[in-house]
């Protein structure tokens, strides 16, 4: 069907050609064709590092170069009467006879040109864009005003210098010796914004990419647009009947048409005067179902724009600017002057380079003749503007790229703007277009259109070609038109192929957890043994001829729990799931605990995790006991075998930490890996080998960060913490290839150009999991606005919120190319599941537009009936719960048990024969607690009750009254009158989860009651009259070479005394107080140490505050 247009964009050696190819269309056959042809067929002879052959990934790019290979390799073994297997002897006898036919070339021209693009394949440019921008600079790097050898920086040395540099600008704008005028304005700013937003903003004005000379001017181009915004608001009303009901749509227009004409004048003023920013209120009245609803997106993009931007935000978001302009440029100075250059920076900068150095442009000219670009859809603009520059005809000097002149044959681009879906990494389709109709306004480039689609049956391409005419629609700048892919000649059609079962659940967790259930017993039903080829011969499929689909992992857990239950062998591929990975979370947390054994919080996940294995009421009772730190033995409040197991790791986990700083980063994490039984544990509690393969990546990262950056093992924790809390992408450690016989579990973006024979894509009914842009930055590339936010405040400038309504159209555009990518990686069978409620902004939701998913008031769609006729669509319906029962099938008798672990005793004893090999010295001790002497030193029963008074004190946890009033004061205003009843209720509430089997109400009583008891005292009086000085404060100094640890309750000084204070909340007996204060004597001197070592403070007083009777102070 494609015959001639593949023909043409083959062997059209003079001219450009732009390839529209659907999904399964054999792009990447073309592009390689095109290669072999400029290579073979070209007179004068074009060698082959004349040739730039440009894709998306890495691998991708090898797969380019191995298939070019290969096809050199068989003409040659063709031309020389070698041997060929059937398929490659058919191809290369293709390619001779059209280099003899249409190029006439000899057979020993075709044999001498193989050898030599043979010799010279690994100096050929066949690699990503970001690989060839970096061998451009390294070709030029005084033009381009690089250091000569930099280093391509992935964000840790940004991070590192911007650390640095944002402190010490930071005292130089802000200190003593700051200049009057600008530490004004510093404050006029940071009274209505925090520090942190600056501080974001001031790292988005870092970027490379960011025109700092434009960022923050008046832009009547955006003010025009919020203008016309009125416009249309203010006659919305006009002429419509009258709203139903108590409608507030008349007020909620009068508010936005006012908040937002404010906000179109201060846009285009050149200084807008600082006012307090204001939120606009106008009330969230729903549009009328009877009024014209052409407007009703200008007013729901009117509350969206009203939400973050006003006139005080946009004079806010322009003062920060003009503050913070000096040191970005500043850092950007340092920063290339440091030798560094980010991801974004190649593309600028060798942009940059060819665009403004006519005469290195020329040169390059000279040096590559043709570039061949796959995936034109996902470049982003700075790449397609490159590309264009270097494809210029000979001697043109164009100064943009909508100026250039493209040479004959200089450029192939292979695209489908139906598969863009990487606008997260900048991929941007209106750049797309702008492109392609730039080039195509030249008669002479080729355009070619691919149809026809090698991978599905017509079955699943009937359904596909149903359903995307009514949902993907020419949009300029935003969505292309949907063009129809059609079967191959000849292919036979499977029957039923696309079926969609609707799960009905109450909520979306059942829904998932049924959706998996499902799955996994109709994989179970269809397969054979793992690696089996006799189940494929018999019809049967094989494991890895399916995989599951999912838009985010939020629905992961589900399905890795059924598949984990049921033997199905699987492989995880996703973007973000590596950090988010509990195997990971539990290494991380073993590491802050050896670096800092006073971190709580991580010792409580290290405690639950695996290796531990605690309860929550366990480690409830072994954090009341106040034992959870590895230096102590486990208390008897637990079990014996639970005593016995912390045991032995806590021996442990104290000779790890005594080689902390001792040995490279690199080591000590291989170490401990090596050393505990982390690995074993996380494979069986977790997904076997992948959790093990994760882990072994870990630590090869801790490796390299210490080899390459030489981090300590607190700067790799931070590194590694902030990777996680920002969600970074990191994929997991590659434990598959394409010959292992196990389930892919992939991101639909992952997924993106792979096949399948079977594909589930699960959850539809999920919401996409992709916020908005937080960047503080945002920049328009059509126009080179920058829109300004503050991310912490929320506020925007105008430009900012007009770019986030444009941004918003275009996430639900390309969610439609995201579904289409989804259902085109079917070959041969389709399942699409999900509740039947479909929600706006979900997958279904786009079905059910498009009439391929039921809805709740229809009564089509029953089992096993098609509905959304000319969909065909076959549903099936299943209840919460059925799934389970299907999965009562059981494990396949066929299924190979995952690998057992040795037997318990035999683990015991491998444990202890690594414990015996602990150097002694590890054994030591470097730290200590101010009040571990408290737990060494219990006293008796018969002391400890003398010493206790007779009281209620057992209708509550002591222990948790005591937390709770700790928490209430370290916040509490000792010069107010303020009832401490509220206070006590947040902090009950926040601490629940520690012990949520306690008897919180009574907890709340007896902490209302101490606290009141304490807050109408003479002693709380005192407070209100001193100057307190810190509240909660840690601590850290040395002493007899250890590192002494602890917490501050209070510290305040009272005429010229410092006072050290520490809350006691225990109910004592009377006459008890002498014995009290010695037995905290300890304490006392350690936070005196503390203080006078930090402070300079010398006769530090420590005072104990007792809450139940505060007269003993």
């Amino acid at each position: 069907m494609d015959r001639l247009a593949r023909d043409g964009a083959r062997l059209s050696l003079d001219s450009n050609v732009v390839v529209v190819a659907g999904a399964g269309t054999g792009k990447t056959t073309l592009l390689t064709d095109r290669i072999i042809f400029n290579l073979l067929g070209r007179q004068p002879a074009l060698p082959v590092t004349a040739v730039v052959a440009l894709t998306f990934t890495e691998k991708a790019a090898g797969e380019i170069r191995l298939r070019l290979s290969e096809r050199l390799l068989d003409v040659m073994a063709l031309l020389s009467g070698g041997a060929l297997e059937a398929m490659a002897r058919a191809r290369a006898e293709v390619i001779v006879g059209e280099l003899r036919l249409n190029f006439k070339r000899t057979d020993a021209e075709i044999g001498e040109r193989c050898r030599a693009a043979l010799e010279d394949m690994d100096k050929a440019q066949i690699g990503t864009i970001h690989s060839f921008a970096a061998h451009l600079l390294r070709l030029y790097p005084l033009q381009a005003g690089v250091d000569p050898g930099f280093r391509v920086d992935e964000g840790l040395d940004f991070d590192e210098l911007f650390a640095t540099q944002w402190a010490a600008w930071l005292d130089a704008e802000l200190g003593e010796a700051a200049a009057g005028s600008r530490r004004k304005e510093w404050l006029e700013v940071l009274h209505r914004a925090p520090l942190e937003d600056l501080a974001a903003l001031a790292r988005g004005l870092c970027r490379e990419g960011v025109d700092l000379s434009v960022a923050g001017r008046p832009d009547p181009a955006t003010a025009r647009r919020l203008s016309d915004m009125v416009r249309v608001l203010s006659s919305a009303g006009l002429g419509q009947p009258p709203p139903r009901g108590n409608s507030r749509i008349a007020e909620a227009l009068s508010c936005l048409c006012a908040h937002v004409e404010k906000l179109a004048a201060a846009a285009a003023q050149a200084d807008p005067p600082l006012t307090r920013p204001c939120r606009c209120e106008a009330p969230r009245a729903q549009w009328p179902s009877g009024w014209d609803q052409s407007a009703r997106a200008v007013y729901e993009d009117a509350q969206k724009i009203a939400d973050c931007a006003s006139a005080g935000n946009e004079a806010l978001a322009r003062r920060a600017l003009r503050l913070l302009a000096p040191f970005a440029e500043s850092f950007r100075r340092t920063y290339t002057r440091g030798g560094l250059v980010s991801f974004d920076g190649l593309l600028l900068k060798a942009r940059d380079l060819v665009r403004d150095h006519p005469s290195v442009r020329e040169e390059l000219k000279a040096r590559y003749e043709t570039f061949l670009v796959d995936e034109f859809q996902d470049t982003d603009p700075l790449q397609g503007e490159l590309l264009l520059l270097l494809c210029e005809v000979r001697g043109g000097r164009a100064g943009r790229w909508d100026q250039v002149q493209p040479g004959p044959g200089r450029l192939f681009l292979v695209g489908d703007p139906k598969q863009s879906i990487y606008r997260f990494r900048g991929a941007d389709i209106a750049a797309y277009q702008s492109f392609v109709a730039h080039l195509l306004a030249d008669k002479k480039t080729v355009s070619c259109e691919l149809k026809t689609n090698f991978r599905s049956t017509a079955a699943v391409l009937a359904a596909v070609n149903a359903i995307f005419p009514r949902l993907m629609r020419h949009k300029p700048g935003s969505q292309p038109e949907y063009l129809a892919i059609a079967p191959r000649e000849g292919l036979r059609d499977g029957g039923a192929a696309v079926e969609a079962v609707i799960v009905e659940a109450p909520d979306a967790l059942t829904s998932q957890k049924t959706e998996a259930a499902w799955v996994s017993s109709w994989i179970l039903r269809h397969c054979g043994e793992p690696g089996s080829e006799r189940g494929r011969a018999s019809g049967r499929l094989r494991f890895k001829d399916m995989a599951v689909l999912m838009r985010t992992s939020s629905a992961l857990s589900s399905i890795l729990d059924a598949f984990k239950a049921a033997g199905i062998p699987y492989v995880v591929e996703m973007e973000k799931l590596f950090y988010g990975a509990q195997e990971i979370i539990d290494l991380l947390n073993l590491l802050r605990v050896l670096d800092d054994p006073e971190d709580r919080v991580s010792m409580a996940g290290l405690l639950r995790s695996p290796l531990l294995g605690l309860r929550d009421a366990d480690l409830g009772r072994l954090f009341q006991a106040g034992s959870w730190n590895f230096f102590d033995d486990p208390p008897h409040c637990l079990a014996a075998e639970e005593r016995r197991r912390l045991g032995g790791v806590f021996v442990l986990l104290r000779r790890l930490r005594g080689r902390v700083g001792r040995i490279p980063l690199g080591e000590f994490v291989h170490a401990v890996i090596q050393e505990t039984p982390l690995l074993e544990a996380a494979a069986r509690a977790y997904h076997g080998q992948q959790s093990v393969s994760n882990l072994l990546k870990f630590a090869r990262m801790a490796s390299t960060a210490a080899d390459e950056r030489g981090m300590t093992l607190k700067e790799f924790i931070g590194v590694v913490a902030c990777a996680m809390s920002e969600s970074r992408a990191e994929g997991e450690s590659p434990l598959a290839d394409e010959h292992l016989d196990a389930v892919r579990i992939l991101s639909i973006h992952k997924a993106k150009g792979l096949e399948f024979p079977v594909v589930f894509l699960t959850n539809l009914s999920g919401a996409s999991g992709r916020a908005a842009a937080d960047e503080a930055v945002l920049v328009d590339w059509q126009t080179g606005r920058a829109g300004l936010r503050l991310p912490k405040t929320g506020a925007a400038d105008a430009v900012r919120a007009d770019l986030e309504a444009q941004e918003r159209l275009r996430q639900a555009d390309e969610s439609v190319r995201l579904l289409y990518v989804a259902l085109t990686r079917a070959k041969d069978r389709l399942f699409l599941l999900g509740r039947e409620r479909a929600d706006k902004g979900t997958l279904a939701q786009l079905l059910r537009e498009a009439g391929a998913w039921p809805c709740q008031d229809d009564d089509a769609g029953a089992e096993g009936e098609k509905f959304s006729p000319g969909v065909g669509i076959k549903v099936h319906r299943v209840r919460a719960g059925e799934g389970e029962s299907l999965h009562g099938i059981g494990r396949r008798a066929g299924l190979k048990p995952e690998h057992r672990l040795p037997p318990k005793k035999a683990l015991e004893r491998l444990w202890q024969e690594r414990l015996k090999r602990r150097d002694a010295a590890a054994s030591l001790r470097w730290t200590r607690s101010a009040t571990e002497y408290l737990q060494r030193a219990q006293p008796g029963p018969d002391e400890e009750k003398s010493a206790m008074a007779p009281s209620h004190a057992d209708s509550a946890d002591g222990a948790l009254v005591g937390q709770v009033c700790h928490r209430v004061l370290a916040g509490w205003d000792f010069r107010g009158a303020a009832d401490p009843a509220r206070g006590v209720v947040e902090a009950c509430r926040a601490l629940s989860h520690l012990e949520p089997d306690a008897d919180w109400e009574a907890v709340r009583r007896q902490s209302e009651e101490v606290l009141r008891t304490f807050l109408g005292s003479a002693a709380a009086r005192e407070l209100a009259d001193v100057e307190i000085l810190g509240r909660e404060l840690p601590f850290v100094y040395g002493e007899d070479g250890a590192v002494v640890r602890g917490v501050i309750d209070l510290v305040y000084q009272k005429g010229r005394r410092v006072v050290v204070a520490d809350y006691k909340s225990e109910a004592i007996a009377a006459g008890s107080l002498k014995r009290l204060r010695d037995k905290y004597r300890g304490q006392g001197e350690a936070y005196k140490a503390a203080v006078e070592k930090a402070w300079g403070c010398q006769d530090a007083e420590f005072r104990l505050i007792f809450l139940r009777q505060p007269d003993w102070a």
